[in-house]
């Protein structure tokens, strides 16, 4: 009696084994990329996503994958000031941009794995338009602005005593002082 059981045993165990595989390779996603680069076909549970990579992207790429002359022409000037785009939440940040054009970005754009490059701007010559391009909230600008025209943020102490640590170290990268 001990024997079949065990023999029972052993053979369940193998069964969820197999099982187990099966499963877990059916489930995995295969990436595909093309030979530029660019484009990355994504194959998960049996669809397909065409998606580009948004740094290596140009205005032209952007127009051929669905986003209209004026969505293109934003996220081209955005990743010419910003540099890399890290995030696809950045685009938030462009103004008139929206919900639908973020929905867009989401489902047409990813970013890769590779390093990275953020340009880092004077925060002392920038304008309510390019401060929300960096990143800072509407809130945060209205404290800005003022210090900016009245006297110049000389150092990073001066920028954390105006919108705290945690938001500076969101930020951090895209600043500088001084040119």
């Amino acid at each position: 009696m001990k024997l079949k059981i065990t023999v029972f045993l052993i053979v369940l165990v193998l069964a969820g084994n197999v099982l187990k595989i099966f499963i877990s390779d059916n489930i995995k996603t295969k990436v595909e990329i093309d030979e530029s680069g660019l484009t990355m076909k994504q194959k998960e549970y049996s669809q397909d996503y065409d998606k580009m990579d948004i740094n290596r992207s140009e205005y032209e790429d952007l127009i051929t994958a669905g986003f209209s002359k004026s969505q293109a022409e934003k996220i081209s000037v955005y990743k010419e000031f910003a540099g890399d785009v890290f995030s696809i939440n950045e685009l938030s940040a462009i103004k008139g941009f929206g919900k639908a054009g973020m929905e867009k970005a989401e489902r047409f754009l990813y970013v890769s794995r590779e390093e990275k490059v953020r340009n880092r701007h004077n925060i002392n010559k920038l304008d309510e338009g390019t401060l929300k391009l960096t990143g800072f909230t509407n809130k945060e600008i209205k404290i800005i602005l003022p210090v900016i025209k009245k006297k110049k943020i000389r150092s990073n102490i001066e920028l954390i005593e105006l919108i705290g640590s945690d938001r500076y170290a969101e930020i951090e990268s895209r600043l500088k002082y001084y040119d």
